[in-house]
């Protein structure tokens, strides 16, 4: 289960030296960000990709080195 977190800077707060995931969802705008640390999770849709809160998302998922995921399966069908 993912506990989900609406303030972003809880977030920053809470992540210290975790392992972090993120995902962007749409290629165009809107764009959905998801950002998964230890039990919390973050979601967003934005209008706009030079959104200022998107922006400093993205910046620091980079920084502390979260994996990017491309999308999700199921893990018993992962291998086939």
């Amino acid at each position: 289960m993912v506990n989900l977190v609406e303030d972003w800077k809880i977030v920053e707060e809470y992540a210290d030296d975790k392992i972090g995931f993120y995902q962007v969802l749409g290629d165009d705008e809107p764009v959905e960000i998801r950002v998964f640390v230890g039990r919390c999770g973050f979601k967003r849709e934005f209008q706009s990709k030079s959104d200022q809160l998107l922006t400093r998302i993205l910046a620091f998922c980079r920084q502390q080195k979260y994996i990017k995921v491309s999308e999700s399966i199921r893990e018993d069908s992962f291998f086939k």
